[in-house]
């Protein structure tokens, strides 16, 4: 069985909704992805980052990041 874990929005989510602050750093994202997400995915973190901007569900401010709606609420 195959336990390698890949980076999704769903993923992505569950972080700012952990996170202790409103805005994250990317710095922060990537190292509390690196923890659970197979190598490399975490390489793809600023493509999706920026989707998720374009779609309206993520804010950047100053380089941080900050969750405006939950697409899977």
């Amino acid at each position: 069985m195959d336990s390698s874990k890949t980076l999704t929005e769903r993923f992505l989510v569950a972080l700012f909704r952990r996170g202790q602050a409103p805005y994250l750093p990317i710095s922060y994202l990537k190292e509390q992805g690196d923890k659970v997400l197979s190598k490399g995915e975490t390489d793809k973190l600023l493509t999706m980052l920026t989707e998720m901007v374009k779609q309206g569900s993520l804010e950047l401010k100053d380089g941080e990041y900050k969750l405006l709606n939950d697409p899977f609420a």
